[in-house]
């Protein structure tokens, strides 16, 4: 391949969403990060803007110093302290620099932090007027403060990062690098999740050793095919060039390139260039995010706790339960009755759809849901089978057809926002299932489960879960179940919290909801 046909095929390519024009590298800002320090500056804003608003509010209600001694001076000097306090808060947690290093960070994750940072600013002033006794600010103004920055931080951050992701700065080039078979996985997440906003600019499948000369970059390399609208090409080049001629800002490395010493060669280079590194570990899909970084007289040590859940944290997680079930069922029943009605002057059938599936140890229960589908959809199953997502057989996978023929037009909006899973709370409420775990399987496939995947069946299933907050019925039956490993050995009660705050998001966009 000549060096012309090098360059007419290197430039990035479109993965799924409007092209939006690059900066160039002589243009950025700062090398590499340019998402990461706009964003920052964009976010700090949307903080300050909160905390004035909050302000703003108080002072409307009477102000942090009320009474017949109210000084509007000692309300600015509390939002004059409170304003960098903040800030310097929200930079020890790490609010202003995870969007760069997380592509698949979002505001639902920053919910516990900033419960955390407003509860103590809160509690910091309450601690402040005790230990001074200057003046006196009242605990109504105090909670209306706290009540307002939290709930606005979370709304006008979500804000921030909508506006942001359709900026042509926060488009990142990435370049996958590793086996056919590691690349092709990495391809297909990214391509699956075009909000990342990342464009997968070419997968490089090394030869050798993986580590050429110096500036044998692209032209070096031969375009061997494509995964979905990725090059795909091969050879042996020296890696730094190929960001530099790609004008890459990610490099996502799998763990099969090169041996112990060129792969350390490769990072400390990669490193000066100041892109973001993700490196993909071999047993990632076994341990998740169990592993705790410690180290040994400098010498870093990579410890793996027991993966087995004790007994309070079941109990934690079923008072969760019960408490948010119970508050749903009671808040929604207006809701849960319209759509009873609707489904039944929609088309004949009950409205509640129940059907035999496998929870936790092998128990097996009937989960409730909201009829979607005509009362003879299981006879015509085998009619729409060609129709399948992920494969025109009944034994591939879970059992997913994108526009459905046997859907309803009540149960095609239920479907939409995920309405009809509603009457899952009862199960939940009953103890048959939890909010967040393992989707439950119907017994045909369940039994396809085997080995260290069996392990899903440890915890109760849920009603979401990790796989329904990443792609939904787009993930193959293998991707589901190792997702649901991955949340049992695991779990915590935040990651919980987290992921009941991404469905939200996630119902909203309804993007693989069939």
């Amino acid at each position: 391949m000549t060096s012309d046909q090098a360059t007419t095929q290197a430039p990035p390519v479109e993965v799924g969403y409007e092209r939006m024009t690059r900066h160039s590298a002589a243009s950025r800002v700062t090398a590499g990060d340019t998402r990461g320090y706009k964003l920052r500056r964009a976010l700090l804003a949307a903080d300050v803007a909160v905390l004035v608003v909050a302000f703003l509010a108080v002072e409307t209600s009477g102000g942090f110093d009320g009474g017949s001694g109210r000084s509007v001076l000692f309300d600015l000097a509390i939002l004059v302290i409170a304003t960098p306090l903040w800030v310097f808060l929200s930079h020890l947690h790490g609010l202003y620099h995870v969007d760069s290093r997380s592509a698949d960070h979002r505001t639902a994750d920053e919910v516990a932090p900033i419960l955390q940072m407003t509860t103590l600013w809160s509690w910091g002033v309450l601690l402040l007027q005790w230990a001074t006794d200057v003046r006196s600010v009242p605990l109504p103004q105090l909670l209306l403060f706290w009540a307002t920055t939290f709930a606005l931080l979370l709304l006008f951050r979500a804000g921030v990062r909508t506006w942001a992701r359709h900026r042509s700065w926060y488009l990142q080039n990435a370049l996958a690098i590793g086996h056919y078979s590691e690349v092709s996985v990495l391809a297909d997440r990214v391509l699956r999740h075009p909000e990342y906003r990342i464009n997968l600019a070419a997968c490089l499948e090394l030869s050798g050793s993986g580590v050429a000369p110096k500036g044998a970059g692209v032209s070096n390399l031969e375009r061997v095919g494509t995964l979905g609208a990725v090059p795909l090409i091969s050879g042996e080049a020296d890696v730094t060039q190929v960001v530099k001629d790609l004008d890459v800002d990610r490099v996502m490395l799998a763990p099969s390139v090169g041996g112990l010493g060129a792969r350390s060669s490769v990072l400390a280079e990669l490193g000066e260039l100041d892109v973001h590194l993700d490196l993909v570990p071999g047993w990632g899909e076994t341990l998740g995010s169990r592993l705790e970084l410690n180290q040994m007289e400098g010498l870093p040590l990579l410890t793996l706790p027991p993966a087995r859940l004790s007994r309070s944290s079941l109990f934690v997680k079923r008072m969760l339960d019960v408490t948010l079930s119970g508050v749903g069922i009671v808040l929604l029943s207006p809701m849960l009755a319209l759509c009873a009605l609707a489904i039944r002057l929609d088309s004949p059938g009950p409205a509640v759809f129940r059907q035999v599936r496998i929870g936790s140890a092998g128990h097996r229960f009937h989960i409730l849901k909201f009829r979607s589908m005509r009362i003879d959809a299981e006879q015509l199953k085998g009619d729409v089978a060609n129709l399948a997502l992920h494969g025109a057989s009944l034994d591939q996978g879970v059992f997913k057809v994108v526009d459905d023929p046997r859907i309803t037009r009540v149960g095609r909006y239920l479907r939409r926002f995920s309405m009809d899973e509603l009457p899952q709370l009862l199960n939940v409420l009953r103890g048959e299932m939890s909010l967040v775990g393992p989707r439950p399987l119907p017994e045909t496939e369940h039994d396809r489960v085997e080995g260290r995947l069996r392990r899903r069946a440890e915890l109760k299933p849920g009603v979401t879960g990790l796989w329904q907050v990443h792609g939904r019925s787009d993930i193959p039956f293998r991707g589901m179940m190792d997702l649901d490993y991955l949340y049992v050995t695991n779990w915590s009660l935040w990651q919980d919290m987290k992921l009941l705050a991404r469905t939200v998001g996630v119902v909203v966009r309804g993007r693989g909801a069939y």
